[in-house]
């Protein structure tokens, strides 16, 4: 054990303490601590021990947990006879006969654990593995299972990554320590350079004691300099950072919280709004962007399924839309299957939001049209990859160097629609935006806000050029 390991072992096993996080890069050991902790829990005479009690770990799948199983089994090498172990294909776990102690492994299944009791100490490994609806309800059985026994305590050990931000893991992990929680986390600050040795050797203690390691994550880093699309899979599992891996983000975490803490001024002239309407599934969105940088947003749904069946549909956490609707963002229009543009509409003129123009894509542009009914002026923007291209890398200059902001109230609904979106690109460099889980993924407030901030942009370069209305208006 080293230093830091020893110091989150004792401040987790505080007496008021309940709930203990620890969050670091791979290589750090974190699968190891958890497994001593489990054969602790499990050996006669030891702090942790309890009898008749059990502990239980918590993986995504009953194969990642064979890896802390194992390691739990040799800490236990020494009396492993006195132990009966099950090591099936299908099922994990270890009993202590004379006393009836025991280790069980579960998978990460929310309804599976409701009731839970009869423990003395329950240990998540990987929860940003876990998959994302099922892992928040998982989450809420377990904290919940808390209190029924003394002294009961969990114990949830992880990367940030894979988790998408906004979620309840990563939540948790920035919440920080506070009554019955303690939360300790390596990671690299955003401020620092990604491939600087000293970034890399502060949270990554262990390249100190393991040459093996320390030559490993360099060669990665080295590959990752040559390669920028290696560079967010380093970020997040070397550097423990919140980075989605494996699409090319539209914003990253970090740049956006430069959107969240920027002032946000007041409403001042009329606003570009950028307008993505859907069918069906999709919601419709608008996104509504002053030249000073204000944003507002705000989507629509049908109310046919309600939300609370969306979100099991989309794989969402379990009441997330319905808090969106709560805050006033997130609009539903009841008993229809297809939400009309008009609800949109309606609701933007009933904030006192007056557009200079709206940009939208040709899909319903007649029913906008009729919503609208002349009262602002409509301009339609091409879906071809270089009109794509030149809004994309708009709103990403906006956000890294502003004026971009974004009102408190809106800023979670920001957020969901960017997390679910992707940026391809073909080989001649030209990109456009992806849903990431397809049909499931609510990306429309994001496609709203790149039109509003590649029409705003656009104006900002030919401050003295044509009006809107006489570059091709529609409506």
């Amino acid at each position: 054990m080293l230093p830091f390991h020893r110091r989150w072992v004792r401040s987790v096993f505080a007496e008021d303490v309940e709930i203990g996080v620890l969050s670091c890069p791979r290589g750090a050991a974190k699968t190891w601590i958890a497994a001593q902790l489990a054969g602790l829990a499990l050996r006669p005479g030891t702090p942790l021990f309890r009898s008749g009690l059990e502990t239980i770990v918590v993986s995504a799948s009953l194969d990642q947990s064979r890896v802390l199983f194992r390691m739990a089994r040799e800490s236990l090498a020494d009396v492993e006879d006195d132990y009966r172990w099950l090591d099936a294909s299908n099922r994990l776990g270890c009993t202590h006969p004379p006393t009836n102690t025991k280790l069980r492994v579960i998978s990460s299944s929310g309804k599976r654990a409701m009731g839970l009791e009869g423990f003395g100490l329950i240990i998540g490994d990987e929860p940003a593995s876990w998959e994302t609806r099922a892992g928040a309800l998982m989450w809420s059985a377990l904290s919940q299972s808390l209190g029924k026994r003394p002294g009961q305590r969990l114990l949830l050990i992880g990367t940030r990554a894979p988790a998408d931000p906004g979620t309840w893991w990563p939540d948790l992990i920035d919440g920080g320590s506070g009554p019955g929680v303690h939360v300790t986390e390596l990671t690299a600050p955003e401020d620092e350079p990604w491939d600087a040795w000293p970034t890399i050797r502060k949270v990554n203690p262990l390249v100190l004691a393991n040459p093996h390691l320390r030559r490993t994550i360099l060669r990665e880093r080295d590959r990752a300099r040559r390669n920028p699309t290696l560079r967010p899979s380093f970020e997040a599992f070397r550097l423990n950072r919140q980075v989605q891996v494996g699409t090319d983000v539209l914003v990253t975490v970090h740049g956006w919280r430069r959107v969240e803490r920027r002032d946000v001024p007041p409403r001042e002239g009329r606003p570009i709004v950028g307008l993505d309407l859907g069918a069906e599934r999709s919601w419709s969105a608008a996104w509504a962007l002053w030249r000073n940088g204000r944003s507002e947003c705000y989507a629509l749904c049908p109310g046919i399924p309600d939300l609370a069946e969306r979100e099991r549909q989309d794989a969402m956490p379990r009441g997330l839309y319905r808090r969106l609707h709560a805050d006033g963002v997130l609009l539903v229009d009841e008993g229809v299957h297809v939400s009309r543009p008009s609800v949109l509409i309606e609701h933007l003129v009933g904030l006192g939001i007056v557009p200079e123009v709206v940009f939208c894509d040709r899909f319903i542009i007649g029913d906008l049209k009729d919503a609208v009914a002349g009262r602002w002026p409509i301009m339609v923007r091409q879906t071809r990859w270089s009109e794509a291209t030149e809004d994309i890398a708009a709103f990403r200059q906006l956000v890294a160097d502003g004026p971009l902001s974004i009102v408190p109230e809106c800023s979670p609904l920001a957020k969901l629609a960017l997390s679910q979106t992707a940026v391809i690109s073909d080989t001649s460099g030209s990109a456009r935006l992806e849903k990431r889980k397809h049909g499931r993924s609510r990306d429309d407030v994001a496609v709203s806000g790149v039109l509003a901030a590649g029409a705003m942009v656009r104006q900002r370069r030919r401050p003295q050029g044509p009006t809107w209305r006489s570059r091709g208006l529609v409506g």
